[in-house]
């Protein structure tokens, strides 16, 4: 059986796609895309031949979804069997029809969200403001295979047809789901100047809108940082900064590991570290780090998103870092990783990246460094190997 990883350029988000091969069967894993480029399109169609097996949404931020927007709008007959994404799920079957005062609110609300910017060239994008419940409801065959049931780390994992393995997710808790909801009930109070007491057709558009609407960015430390400090010895320092808190849509991530027999990648969305830290205890009665053939970085290698008892518990000889922000990939982040002690069978770390921070910059310039620390530093976007 063939495996291809391979993380796509959408400038600040995310886009990852899963190849599985065997013979004549595949699977196809499509998780995220923060902006639909031409390159995301041409695999799509000539390697994933229009047809995806799992559409899995991490998380309901911008640099994630919308891309899978503009990928439903352009390919309309594009055949997708599972839906993995947790918008609003209603559970009564006596759902409410928008009144008036309710469309136009949310037409208002509609309006105001974030501009959506070329995340690659920095252009404003001319594209109607819409949400990606939106675009799965409008197709009925979409909307029939998005599944009703949270994803959450109580879900039974996904056995994948053919033995190419099985989905094991890792992430949201219940926990950080409810918060999700106490914030879209807050907005929902504040913007649509009504109680949420009911449940509405079509809610998941509202839910959508709403979340996406606020400023939900995490507050992340700068750190200016130049060559002549990143010894090893500052390095071990900037890796025990304090992690400050993460934002209830990042919380809420799916987080998941692809797994069959011995070989694992681990996909984290931009989920929390201590909520996956939980799940690998309970996951894996193994002496820790559980090892994994790849492992793609939360948040797209914030301050926030990894912390040092993750990668005790997880580590790799390859970790993917995609997209950039101001802060990130930050060097907490690459500290951590690339100071944490090796464990058996791994004899070096790649740090594979698809934009480069100054962070990468700085590490990619000091080869003595890295000669000391076993690692290397690459701008790449795939891996594939045999299993």
């Amino acid at each position: 059986m063939h495996v291809l990883f391979k993380t796509f350029n959408v400038g600040n988000g995310d886009c990852i796609a899963l190849l599985l091969q065997d013979g004549e069967h595949e699977i196809h894993l499509l998780i995220d895309c923060g902006n639909y480029t031409e390159e995301v399109d041409n695999f799509v169609a000539d390697r994933f031949h229009n047809f995806i097996d799992y559409l899995v949404v991490t998380h309901i931020d911008n640099d994630h979804i919308v891309g899978l927007i503009n990928m439903l709008e352009r390919k309309p007959d594009l055949t997708i069997r599972h839906i993995y994404y947790n918008s609003y799920q209603r559970t009564s079957e006596d759902s409410k029809h928008w009144d008036e005062n309710l469309k136009a609110n949310i037409l208002r609300v509609m309006g105001n969200l974030p501009i959506v910017a070329d995340m690659l060239d920095n252009k404003i994008s001319a594209v109607k403001a819409k949400t990606l419940s939106e675009a799965i409801l409008s197709n009925p065959e979409w909307k029939r295979v998005w599944r009703r049931e949270y994803i959450t780390d109580e879900t039974r994992p996904i056995n994948l047809d053919d033995n190419m393995g099985r989905l094991i997710f890792l992430s949201p808790t219940k926990e950080a789901l409810n918060s999700l909801d106490h914030l879209y009930r807050r907005l929902f109070w504040e913007k649509l100047y009504k109680e949420k007491r009911e449940d509405y057709d079509d809610e998941e558009t509202i839910y959508e809108a709403l979340l996406r609407s606020v400023n939900n960015k995490t507050v992340s430390s700068k750190i200016n940082i130049s060559s002549t400090e990143l010894k090893k010895e500052s390095l071990l320092q900037l890796a025990d900064v304090p992690l400050k808190p993460i934002t209830e849509t990042n919380k809420a991530s799916i987080a998941f590991i692809w797994e069959r027999n011995e070989h694992r990648i681990l996909f984290l969305g931009d989920a929390s570290p201590e909520i996956v830290c939980s799940s690998l205890r309970k996951i894996y009665s193994e002496e820790k780090p559980v090892i994994f053939d790849a492992i793609k970085v939360s948040h797209h290698g914030s301050a926030e998103n990894t912390s040092k008892e993750l990668v005790s518990l997880a580590d790799s000889s390859r970790y993917f870092f995609t997209g950039r922000t101001s802060s990130a990939p930050s060097i907490n982040t690459l500290a951590r990783i690339v100071t944490a002690n090796l464990p058996q069978g791994i004899a070096s770390r790649e740090i594979n990246y698809n934009r480069k921070s100054p962070a990468i910059e700085e590490l990619d310039k000091d080869t003595a460094l890295q000669a000391d620390l076993h690692f290397t530093i690459q701008e790449n976007t795939d891996y594939e190997f045999d299993c």
